[in-house]
């Protein structure tokens, strides 16, 4: 009996150790690609691994000590640590299908293409708009460019302007709104988000 305990346990561990590696690699990829379902796959996988530990601990702790108490105390943080993790992958969900501001280095690319733009003096943006909704991002902007210019150079400029902001952020998605820079009513939405 003693020799199935032990190898019971080798199996544990090693299985234990392979969900281990495997969340790790989820979660590495899951933040680079910025995948809620990869994310939530590994953070799943790493409770196994803890709850895993968790028995072996409190079977370890009951065989040294003589109290099975402990190896309630330890049953109680594994549960805790179960429930706390499914409460981040319910608040990381409903974050995923939400609207949420980008974080500062998102805008930071993006302000960083704009500003080089405004150098020249000629164009102008306004009604600046980021969101993030799951793994994408969107932009919208009013672009004021001289009201001389011919529509396909505005066109053109614009075109430029987005393939410029998606190759800053390859997750944006961007619309903009071509307006001439002398007009009074292209100021009417300047509220920049």
């Amino acid at each position: 009996m003693p020799e199935r305990l032990s190898l019971g346990l080798v199996i544990s561990v090693g299985a234990s150790l392979i969900n281990a590696l495997v969340a790790w690699v989820l979660l590495r990829k899951g933040h680079t690609e910025h995948s809620a379902t990869l994310v939530a796959d590994a953070k799943h996988l790493l409770t196994d691994v803890i709850t895993s530990a968790a028995v072996l601990l409190g079977v370890g702790l009951v065989a040294v000590f003589h109290s099975p108490v402990l190896d309630a105390v330890v049953a109680l943080g594994a549960g805790l640590n179960i429930m706390w993790t499914g409460f981040q992958l319910i608040r990381d969900s409903v974050g995923g299908l939400m609207d949420v501001a980008p974080d500062r280095e998102a805008l930071e690319r993006i302000n960083a293409v704009l500003d080089e733009r405004r150098r020249d003096g000629v164009v102008d943006f306004h009604a600046v708009r980021v969101r993030e909704a799951g793994s994408r991002r969107f932009a919208h902007l009013h672009v004021l460019v001289p009201g001389t210019w011919t529509v396909k150079q505005g066109h053109d400029y614009t075109e430029a302007l987005i393939d410029e902001l998606v190759a800053a952020d390859p997750s944006l998605r961007v619309s903009a709104h071509l307006e001439p820079i002398e007009d009074p009513l292209s100021y009417a939405d300047v509220e920049d988000v």
